[in-house]
């Protein structure tokens, strides 16, 4: 009340001193059904203040003398959750029209008009799907101790936004909330986003089965996250020795030993860490087996001149099926590695007239020009342009 007095006093000596200090007061004429009212600017911007005023005064009395009776207090009371009502019905509209920002403000307004454990959980929710961590807590502590253990959202949220400032601590929190919530399809696939950010392979590499059975990703990209998972852990593992790298290995089931991507990924970190002649060995049994396709492994550049057995084996299988895009592939691989360059162009040459492409072109100007033939490697360059 005082700060509206005070609004008052201050507004009228403004009005009344402006006019006053320049000179003109300004005059008003109102007519209305036969009734003329003469004054000046001043006076009737001073009585419109006063008449605000004089309503505020008489509202705010009036409410006062109605919660001091029972009936009135029911009739603000209802009157009060009505208007609750009403913002909250229009905080789940929002929360149902994906529009979660507006939806914590509503509902927020909501609590405050007619406070609720379950408005103040739904509001923490609504600021959960709104990324906002802060707000997300500040309403789930507001809506109470019966809400203390139902908080994976929450802590989905505050993951969400550390992963990007501390991944090594989003990691420590996201295997304390695995360990609460192993089968939760939203905590396995941020795990699987935490633990890819922090490097934690081995995590990844046990969450595998799980993450088959939740995430939406196409065959092809899990085979890939697969490949990346198994490749980054085989590396992991060799980089402490080569005995270390075979006993994670050996450490598998034979079914996922046979496993196309596992042995593709163990091929490659053996590739990668330098033991070629491994490498080679892995690869060659694959092949035998049937368990890895050429197409696969040409795709990953695994075949390679360190081994007499694989090249003879590629070989093998070109004079069963000379015109095999994959094998010849493989073939020109392994003789550019050997710096056979003459092997190579030939069959280069032959897969450019089975299947044609910019990289075989290309390719094949290599092999010309390592072999000092300036013009057919230039011819090999254009026909690589062209396609």
């Amino acid at each position: 009340m005082k700060w509206i007095i005070a609004l008052v006093v201050i507004i009228i000596l403004g009005a009344i001193i402006g006019p006053l200090a320049s000179g003109n007061a300004g005059y008003v004429l109102v007519q209305f059904a036969g009734v003329a009212i003469e004054t000046t600017v001043v006076g009737l911007f001073v009585v419109t203040i006063v008449a605000i005023a004089v309503l505020s005064v008489v509202v705010s009395l009036l409410r006062r003398l109605l919660s001091k009776t029972r009936q009135g207090r029911k009739w603000l009371a209802n009157r009060s959750e009505r208007k609750a009502q009403n913002i909250f019905q229009q905080g789940i509209r929002e929360l149902l029209d994906d529009n979660p920002e507006k939806a914590t403000e509503s509902l927020s307004k909501a609590y405050k008009k007619s406070p609720d454990n379950n408005i103040a959980a739904l509001t923490a929710v609504a600021a959960c799907l709104n990324k906002d961590a802060g707000k997300a807590t500040y309403w789930h502590d507001e809506a109470g101790a019966f809400y203390d253990n139902a908080d994976t959202l929450l802590q989905l949220v505050s993951i969400e936004q550390l992963v990007k400032k501390d991944p090594a601590e989003a990691d420590k929190e996201m295997r304390g909330l695995l360990e609460a919530k192993p089968h939760s399809a939203n905590v396995l696939k941020l795990a699987y986003r935490v633990f890819k950010a922090s490097g934690n392979w081995q995590q990844l590499k046990d969450l595998l089965p799980e993450l088959r059975r939740v995430t939406d990703l196409a065959p092809a990209e899990f085979d890939r996250l697969e490949y990346q998972v198994y490749f980054e852990r085989f590396v992991a593992e060799g980089r402490r020795s080569n005995e270390m790298l075979y006993n994670e290995w050996r450490s598998l089931p034979s079914k996922q030993r046979s496993d196309a991507t596992i042995r593709l990924s163990y091929a490659a970190a053996l590739k990668h860490l330098g033991d070629y002649e491994v490498s080679a060995r892995v690869v060659l049994k694959g092949l035998k087996r049937g368990e890895l396709q050429p197409a696969a492994v040409n795709s990953l550049h695994l075949f390679n001149a360190k081994s007499e057995k694989l090249l003879e084996f590629v070989q093998a299988q070109l004079k069963q099926d000379p015109e095999n895009r994959d094998y010849l592939y493989a073939l020109a691989q392994i003789a550019m590695d050997n710096q056979d360059f003459s092997l190579a162009q030939r069959a280069l040459k032959k897969l450019a007239e089975i299947e044609p492409s910019s990289h075989v072109y290309r390719l094949l100007g290599n092999a010309y020009h390592a072999l000092g033939d300036s013009q057919l490697a230039a011819n090999a360059y254009k026909e690589a342009l062209a396609h």
